[in-house]
């Protein structure tokens, strides 16, 4: 505990500013599982980003701002989104949208525009693993204790797992991607942080467990393809085929062991086989095997896509106003009688489309400039793996939901595209 509270020798020596900014990330790591509490977040938001403004110099902003790019873009694709909240015939509706997105222009240019050396990056990496491991054991004992009250298997998957938190298993499910993930870099870079390796490996079980009971499919897509990628990397570059070919063992295991045991996240991956779009019947749940004629995860966003990509046809250069387009889909729902989506105010369900809708294809190549491609190449030429890591896991996240339409996703995409930035090696 002494490095997660810096009472270790390290710690102690750190500058005034690192420990204050040290303790606000902190504290914002914890807001992100506060639930119900706007008041308490965005407070703790404000103080982080305030604190920032006066980390480093104007003159080091200015200069880090040159080296980085995708800061620029990051900027840039906010400016777009509200010069289309002027363009919105809904002006009230484009405000609402245009403030909630505002986290994408806030952290760029506090977060975004410090340089955070390694030290100080461990201990961050650390409270942030640690702080999400605490909420899902609290997110576990709260799913158990209703389990325990109604007997219901399915207070114990998806949504249901996070009400202690009060936030979308999607997001929580992203989260545990990126702890994971953040442990097992500190393990492999053998971080000083590290002193109990013990209790590290029994959160990452804890972790993994948990995190396939969220069922969130491409979350646990993106976590097993990540650990594969990594382990056949790690070890095949030192040519240890030994302990590879164990650890597949025990990630086929592991795996066949929850499906027997858990076979409610299975039928999630079951409603794969049924992508007719066309179905009218009611939505399938979890619990209830899935068949052709049900309405599920996979098809309702074939046809919302579909229904998404009708709207960008009819805009593909400006797109629709932002306070606009949420209307635009609706009407192509309501032409194509697909009331499930009309009753529910379903949105894109993709970043990237909601994007080309919003802002068409000048406002894409933005959006993808400022967070897939300029954030990768700086990556690759630092060879940050965890960083790797980040950029991808949101990329294959957003696919299936539109993070911007909700303040959770709006700030743990800003921030953590940020951050990736912020430990960016300092410019000469």
């Amino acid at each position: 505990m002494k490095p997660l509270l810096l009472l270790d020798l390290t710690g102690r020596v750190f500058l005034m500013k690192e420990k204050v900014f040290y303790w606000l990330v902190s504290a914002f790591f914890i807001s992100l599982f506060l639930p119900d509490m706007p008041v308490i977040n965005n407070i703790l938001i404000g103080a982080t980003v305030m604190q920032s403004f006066f980390f480093n110099s104007p003159s080091e902003k200015v200069q880090l701002l040159k080296e980085r790019k995708e800061i620029w873009m990051m900027i840039l694709f906010y400016m777009l989104l509200i010069i289309s909240g002027f363009m919105s015939a809904d002006r009230k509706e484009a405000l609402v949208m245009v403030t909630l997105r505002l986290p994408l222009l806030v952290f760029p240019i506090c977060i975004g525009l410090l340089y955070i050396r390694e030290e100080l990056k461990d201990r961050i990496l650390l409270s942030y693993c640690f702080f999400t491991t605490v909420a899902c054991s609290v997110c576990m004992i709260y799913a158990l204790q209703q389990f325990h009250l109604s007997g219901n298997t399915g207070d114990l998957y998806e949504d249901s797992l996070t009400k202690a938190v009060g936030r979308p298993s999607v997001y929580i499910a992203m989260a545990v991607n990126l702890a994971l993930f953040t442990y097992v870099y500190l393990l492999q870079k053998k971080s000083f942080t590290i002193q109990y390796k013990g209790l590290v490996f029994l959160s990452i079980a804890f972790l993994i467990l948990f995190h396939y009971m969220l069922a969130s499919r491409v979350s646990i897509f993106t976590l097993w393809a990540g650990f594969l990628v990594f382990a056949v990397w790690h070890y095949g570059r030192m040519k240890r085929f030994w302990p590879l070919s164990l650890l597949i063992i025990l990630m086929l295991a592991g795996t066949t062991a929850m499906i027997r045991y858990l076979p409610r996240t299975a039928n999630r991956f079951r409603e794969l086989k049924y992508a007719n779009y066309n179905s009218r019947a009611g939505e399938s749940h979890d619990s209830i095997r899935p068949d052709p004629d049900q309405l599920n995860g996979t098809n309702i966003r074939l046809s919302v896509w579909n229904c998404g990509w009708e709207v960008f046809r009819e805009h593909p250069i400006l797109g629709v106003p932002i306070g606009d387009k949420e209307q635009a889909l609706m009407d192509v729902y309501r032409l194509r009688h697909f009331d499930y989506a009309l009753n529910a105010h379903l949105n894109a369900h993709n970043t990237w489309l909601d994007v080309l809708i919003n802002l068409g294809i000048p406002g894409l190549l933005v959006f993808l400039l400022a967070y897939l491609i300029l954030p990768l190449i700086n990556i690759i030429r630092m060879r940050d793996g965890l960083g790797l890591f980040i950029v991808l896991a949101f990329a294959m996240a957003i696919s299936t939901e539109t993070w911007p339409d909700r303040s959770v996703g709006c700030i743990m995409l800003a921030f953590f595209f940020s951050l990736v930035s912020a430990w960016k090696k300092k410019p000469a």
